[in-house]
């Protein structure tokens, strides 16, 4: 009697998976983009501080690994 148990579940579950996978294939598709450039003028690329930041990080990055480097070249 288990077994029949153990089998109802697993193919209720299967049958809730893929029903949760048709319904994703069944959705619209997006709608086209609008005509010329979402903004203007036209390289709309917003760099703001955090390019400072992560090349500042690289910097400090690499500093540690100049540093790291020399130290244990001093040890050997």
């Amino acid at each position: 009697m288990k077994r029949n148990t153990y089998y109802f579940l697993i193919a209720t579950i299967l049958l809730v998976f893929i029903g949760i996978q048709t319904g994703h294939t069944q959705e619209p598709p997006p709608p086209p983009p609008p005509d010329g450039p979402p903004c203007w003028p036209p390289p709309c690329v917003p760099v703001n501080g955090g390019v400072i930041y992560a090349i500042g990080a690289a910097v400090l990055f690499g500093a540690y690994a100049l540093y790291k480097s020399f130290r244990s070249r001093i040890a050997e």
